[in-house]
C-alpha cells in the first residue's frame, strides 16, 4: 500500500507540470528571432555569369548596288550569354557588362524594280556600363555603351542575278530593365535594348545564271531594338 501511495504521488506531480512544460517548448526559431529583428537586404555586389533569349526587331534602309532603295522590316528571335560586374553604394548599383547573342533576325523588302532586298543579322554583342538602383531585391536600371553585328545583306533580281555582301559594324546602344534576386545567388530580369548601326557601304559580289561575276557597291543601315530573358548566377 504504501509503495502504490508514492507511485500515485510521483504520477500526480509528473501530470501537473505538464502545462508548465508545454508553455516553455517555444519553436526554436521564433526563440532564436529577438524582437524588432530586420532582414538584411540583399547585395548586388559581385561577378555574374548568365544565359538569355529573346527576339529582336526593325528596319534596314538599303541601298542596292543598281541604284534602288527598299527598307526590309527585320523580326526573329535570339539566344545567346552574358557576363558582368556589379558595385553596389547604398541603394546606387553600378556595373560594367557584356553580352554576345546569336541571331536569326531577318528581313525581305522588294525595291521599284521588284528585286528583293534582303537583310539577316548573324550576331550581335554588346559592352555597356550600368546604373541602377535597388529596392532591396529588385533592381532597376539602365545601360549605354558600344554595340557590334555581324550582318549578311542579299539582292535577288527577277532575272535570276543575285549579288551578296556581309560585314561586321560597330555602333551603339542603349536600354534597360528590372531585375530581380530570386534566391542569394539567382537573379532573373526582362530588358530592352536598342542597338543603331549607320549606312555603311561595301561590295556586293555575286553570279548570276551565265553571267559573269558581278561586283558593285551598296549601302545598308541597321536599326535593331532587342528584348530579351535573361538568367544569371551571382558569385
Amino acid at each position: 500500500m504504501k509503495w502504490g501511495a508514492v507511485i500515485g504521488s510521483v504520477a500526480l506531480a509528473a501530470l501537473a507540470s505538464l502545462p508548465a512544460r508545454a508553455a516553455d517548448m517555444t519553436p526554436i526559431a521564433q526563440r532564436a528571432i529577438p524582437a524588432g529583428y530586420i532582414p538584411a537586404q540583399f547585395l548586388w555586389t559581385g561577378f555574374y555569369l548568365g544565359a538569355g533569349l529573346g527576339g529582336g526587331f526593325g528596319s534596314a534602309p538599303f541601298l542596292d548596288p543598281f541604284g534602288t532603295t527598299a527598307s526590309p522590316s527585320l523580326k526573329g528571335f535570339l539566344i545567346g550569354g552574358v557576363m558582368g560586374v556589379n558595385y553596389q553604394i547604398n541603394s546606387f548599383v553600378l556595373g560594367v557588362e557584356g553580352d554576345f547573342y546569336g541571331s536569326w533576325v531577318k528581313g525581305t523588302a522588294l525595291d521599284p524594280l521588284g528585286d528583293a532586298l534582303q537583310t539577316q543579322v548573324l550576331w550581335t554583342g554588346t559592352i555597356t556600363g550600368r546604373l541602377g538602383w535597388a529596392f532591396d531585391r529588385l533592381l532597376v536600371y539602365g545601360k549605354g555603351g558600344a554595340a557590334f553585328d555581324y550582318d549578311r545583306d542579299t539582292v535577288s533580281q527577277p532575272s535570276g542575278v543575285v549579288v551578296v555582301g556581309s560585314t561586321n559594324r560597330a555602333g551603339w546602344t542603349v536600354g534597360g530593365g528590372l531585375e530581380y534576386a530570386v534566391t542569394e545567388h539567382w537573379t532573373t530580369r526582362i530588358e530592352y535594348d536598342y542597338l543603331k548601326f549607320s549606312a555603311k557601304g561595301f561590295v556586293f559580289t555575286g553570279q548570276g545564271a551565265g553571267i559573269l561575276p558581278l561586283n558593285a557597291g551598296g549601302t545598308v543601315g541597321i536599326n535593331l531594338s532587342e528584348i530579351k530573358f535573361i538568367i544569371a548566377n551571382k558569385f
